[in-house]
């Protein structure tokens, strides 16, 4: 159906007034209030002509809610985007190729997501180029719909605007710098500095635009048709802006609040305990929030409708999710790392509520700092005391200030028995002109691995050739030195074999042995015994580390039973263990 038809009006006209107008306008509304009693679901009251608030029965658990004038959107906990109400413009299309999201917004007649990777997507209404992102725009952390505008934030902290311009709504300052949030109404927009100061341009016809004077530093904003509100940092909410209905009119009670929202004339409010405040114009019920309610985690207001997710608990521990996601949001998506295992988005072999990948992996940037000098007969060794065991390949980087420049003229780099390559070779002296000397290597897992000693310490020696001086470069210019970093995924200790699987996951599975049942994988034990053979710690090495040893046989990854830290357990580390036979005492 066409809207001007249902509502007796031209279609809007690109005037302040029209645009509002547009926004706002609607008759023989229905109000309409979706009671849904469980956890983590959406509740919608106000306002239903277009189906905004008939909450489809499959949506599930969700993250958040958002809404444009007449359409509502969720985000569920899979990072799935679902929409409905007005879908005259195609708002409610969700893109097939959308894949999961972290974030939502609406607009006017669009609606906006922020999928995973931090890229932004758009779709619907596009008579000004609202909908077409940027190609340049890079990863966002949030985005926000106007009337007919579109605006970003960037993960540098930088905003961008695009579509529609003609009262300076996209406009940014150039000195505004460095934001944390931002926020749209019709023909304006708002930005939260991340010293929590507001800034706000254009369309400022109802003072929308006039930031109070006392207003102090804030820590949240929204933006409705023709106002604007902020939360100060001691959770007071301050409105400005067009009042006609009383929607800038903030209860003297409301108390410190966590979020707010602006629809086409009416304010939401979530308190700080979780319950909601409404005010402003109510002719559709928007502004009736139901006694059943209970506690919530996010509020959205459209046109004439109001929405919000109540507190979620996707694992039904009893536990709503917002308390609890410190610390169990092992891949930074926003969702319980217990809830992702649910949908088999993240392993969690243990069920203790912690992401596999968290619990056995760790980012390893290693660097040796500068080793001085190096040239022939002055050759430098980087030794790493206790290395961290890999679980991905391994970047080595060698960076050198010194007599490069010839074909003869190199550093030989060897990193236990499986490696040596020559490094900086044909590069340039002294780095002169500036341009660095450096090489770079990669190394598989296993065989940075097999370089780690007995001892737990990694060695990487730099052994110069005999043409490179190691007075080449003289003291002013900084004189001779090389330096060398590791860069890859390491195995902690929960996960010691590095074979990707937690410890204590292929114990209870029964893959792996656990003789004396302390919790740690029996072949990689002897790595801290005195007597290494012994590797179920029994006083003595016989039969049952002989079957250790045999159940390991050929394979990679075990360190505590590869006793000659070859990389694979074979006939020598057999005679290893056979060596020590009945000797071992612990």
């Amino acid at each position: 159906m066409n809207r001007s038809k249902h509502t007796g009006r031209a279609c809007p006209l690109l005037t302040r007034t029209g645009l509002v107008a547009a926004f706002l306008a609607t008759a023989g509304v229905v109000a309409v209030e979706q009671s849904v009693q469980a956890e983590g679901l959406v509740r919608c009251w106000g306002n239903n002509y277009w189906g905004q608030c008939n909450i489809p029965a499959d949506l599930g658990p969700c993250l958040s809610v958002a809404t444009g004038a007449y359409h509502t959107i969720a985000l569920r906990i899979d990072g799935a985007v679902r929409c409905w109400g007005d879908n005259q413009y195609g708002q409610c299309y969700t893109p097939a190729d959308l894949g999961p999201c972290r974030s939502i917004a609406g607009g006017g007649n669009v609606t906006l997501a922020i999928r995973s990777d931090g890229t932004v997507r758009c779709w619907g209404k596009n008579q000004y180029g609202q909908s077409n992102t940027p190609s340049d725009l890079g990863p966002c952390l949030s985005v926000a719909g106007g009337g007919y505008h579109t605006i970003a934030l960037r993960i540098d902290g930088a905003v961008r605007c695009w579509g529609w311009n003609a009262y300076g709504q996209c406009g940014t300052p150039d000195d505004l710098g460095p934001c944390s949030s931002v926020a749209a109404g019709v023909v304006h927009t708002v930005a939260l500095r991340t010293d929590g100061a507001v800034r706000c341009w254009g369309d400022n016809q109802y003072g929308q635009c006039y930031i109070p004077a006392n207003l102090g530093p804030c820590r949240g904003i929204a933006a409705a048709s023709a106002s604007t509100r902020a939360i100060r940092s001691d959770g007071g909410v301050r409105c400005w802006g067009y009042n006609g209905n009383g929607q800038c009119d903030t209860p003297a009670d409301l108390g410190p609040c966590s979020s707010v929202a602006g629809g086409g004339q009416h304010s939401i409010a979530l308190r700080t305990g979780g319950t909601v405040r409404c005010w402003g114009w109510n002719d559709s019920g928007q502004c009736n929030t139901p006694i059943d309610l209970g506690t919530c985690s996010s509020v959205a207001a459209g046109g004439m409708h109001t929405v919000t997710l109540t507190n979620t608990d996707c694992d039904n521990n009893g536990i709503t999710d917002s308390t609890e996601i410190a610390g169990h949001d092992c891949n930074g998506d926003f969702i319980l790392d217990s809830c992702n295992a649910r949908f088999d988005t993240l392993e969690d072999c243990n069920s203790n509520g912690l992401g596999d990948t968290c619990e056995k992996e760790l980012t390893l940037a290693v660097h040796s700092g500068r080793l001085s000098p190096i040239g022939f007969n002055a050759n430098q060794t980087w030794t790493i005391p206790s290395a961290v065991r890999a679980q991905s390949p391994v970047t080595l980087r060698i960076h050198g200030h010194g007599d490069f420049s010839g074909l003869q003229e190199y550093v030989r780099v060897k990193v236990g028995p499986g490696f040596d390559e020559h490094a900086l070779q044909n590069t340039t002296d002294c780095e002169n002109p500036g341009i660095p000397s450096i090489s770079t290597f990669t190394l598989n897992s296993q065989q940075f691995n097999a370089a780690i000693g007995a001892d737990g310490a990694l060695r990487v020696v730099m052994e110069p050739s005999i043409a490179v001086d190691p007075a080449g470069c003289n003291a002013n210019n900084g004189g001779t030195w090389i330096e060398a970093s590791l860069d890859y995924i390491g195995a902690l200790p929960a996960d010691c074999n590095a074979n990707g699987l937690l410890d204590s996951c292929e114990i209870a599975a029964g893959y792996s042995p656990d003789s004396n049942q302390n919790g740690v994988v029996d072949t990689c034990e002897s790595l801290l015994l005195d007597c290494p053979t012994d590797f179920n710690q029994s006083g003595s090495t016989d039969g049952a580390d002989l079957g250790i040893l045999l159940a390991a046989w050929g394979m990679t990854g075990q360190p505590g039973v590869d006793l000659n830290h070859d990389g694979i357990i074979n006939g020598a580390d057999l005679g290893a263990l056979l060596a020590d036979w009945g000797l071992c005492a612990n």
